[in-house]
């Protein structure tokens, strides 16, 4: 079985933040000072860039998450939600 990299889980979890909260890259990227071409790399759904902490912490500021809520496993990030 493939282990997702840091990156790979990351970009899912904050896409599925932004999906779960009716938010766009667009609207994050002017959050986060992020361009939006850089942010589309590091959202890429199947080949994401690696992102920087500075960035993940960044991102993790606009969506009012943690850094280690963005980079934790679906199912983690899932029971942390529902406690």
């Amino acid at each position: 079985m493939a282990r997702a990299t840091i990156s790979e889980r990351a970009s899912e979890n904050i896409r599925k933040k932004l999906e779960d909260e009716g938010r766009t890259q667009e609207w994050l990227s002017e959050q986060t000072g992020i361009p939006m071409r850089t942010l589309a790399r590091r959202l890429h759904k199947t080949h994401p860039s690696s992102m920087s902490l500075d960035e993940l912490g960044d991102i993790a500021e606009a969506l009012g998450a943690d850094m280690a809520g963005l980079i934790a496993p679906r199912v983690e990030m899932n029971l942390a939600a529902a406690s």
